[in-house]
């Protein structure tokens, strides 16, 4: 039988270590998501833990421009927030990109975003064998010094990763140790290339995933890529045009980057989410943690001083990624071993 949405917050809060020595804070925007705040609250309460609920107006961006932001809530937010062992981010935009979220951790806190359908995030649960897989996969980053990615499509795309200081993000869907931010669920492992490197040519594929849109590509999309900055967006089919207007009409030069790029690890998700349930009710992240996916990303990058509301996040079926010449992923499959 499927568990309660407080259930499986108790399952969760076990593999985050939270005890009844701690509070755990839970940030939502007034009026949404109420029931995740409930469960929330009452998982906390189960493991004798307190619970606090910081409720603000609004913090999520929009999909559009125009837009400014408002930070008025923010000071009050982090004193709060600073204030609590561990956060629970059940905004519904997230606040993944945001000031809020680095401060938050840069103090020590663990803080965990949650968005899924109930059914999505007991199916997808993170597990200690999946953070090794992501952990694995996370050190063959750290050791490479291009990563390249192909595809029969014509997706021909190289970064630069070299360094011992490339930003990686570890993605396994719950927070145990002090400062680490995740996503319940999730399960990739990804990289912020050294900036103004990505060079070459994507090409998008009808079934590959626009989010936060939430829906499959249409038609075929190629993207010419040079110094880490997409120059050019081609195609006879509407997603082409869509995708043109939507960077040009936020006027700022900064949502043509590329950002993160990485593969996916979660062998129970599922490409077929958004057909299957209502695309409104998602956030995307299992498409983002497909098994064998190559997934990379638009605007936003914190370690190259790059912050835009704009930001896509394109998962892609069928390609190759190399790391120095040696594969992770294969035509959409993940390499044994």
């Amino acid at each position: 039988m499927p568990k309660t949405l407080t259930e499986n917050f108790v399952e969760q809060f076990k593999l985050c270590k939270v005890d009844a020595s701690e509070t755990v804070g839970i940030i939502a925007e007034l009026g949404q998501k109420e029931d995740y705040v409930a469960a929330a609250v009452a998982a906390a309460r189960q493991l004798g833990a307190s619970a606090l609920v910081l409720h603000a107006s609004s913090l999520s961006n929009p999909n559009l421009p125009p837009y400014e932001a408002d930070g008025r809530e923010v000071p009050a937010l982090l004193a709060a927030a600073g204030e609590c062992d561990i956060v629970i981010d059940v905004t519904v935009g997230g606040l993944i990109h945001s000031d809020v979220r680095t401060r938050i951790t840069g103090n020590g806190k663990r803080m965990l975003f949650v968005a899924e359908p109930n059914d999505v995030l007991e199916r997808l649960a993170g597990n200690v064998e999946l953070r090794e897989q992501v952990e694995a996969g996370g050190d063959k980053l750290r050791n490479g010094s291009t990563l390249h990615v192909t595809s029969a499509a014509g997706t021909d795309l190289t970064a630069d990763i070299s360094g011992e200081n490339l930003p990686i993000t570890h993605q396994w869907g719950y927070v145990d140790e002090p400062g680490r931010w995740d996503h319940w669920p999730s399960g990739f492992v990804a990289c912020f290339p050294n900036d103004r490197t990505a060079e070459g040519r994507i090409v998008l594929q009808p079934g590959d995933a626009l989010i936060p849109w939430q829906r499959y590509v249409r038609d075929t999309v190629t993207i010419e890529v040079e110094k880490g900055f997409i120059q050019e967006i081609k195609g006879d089919g509407a997603d082409a045009h869509v995708l043109r207007d939507y960077f040009e009409a936020w006027n700022d030069s900064e949502v043509w980057a590329l950002s993160h790029m990485g593969w996916g690890l979660l062998e129970r998700a599922r490409w077929s989410a958004f057909d299957v349930y209502d695309p409104r009710s998602l956030y995307g992240q299992e498409l983002r943690s497909t098994a064998g996916n190559f997934m990379w990303s638009t605007g936003s990058n914190r370690f190259a001083n790059r912050e835009t509301p704009a930001h896509l996040d394109v998962p892609m079926r069928n390609c190759t990624v190399e790391i120095d010449g040696v594969a992770v992923v294969r035509d959409g499959k993940l390499v044994s071993e």
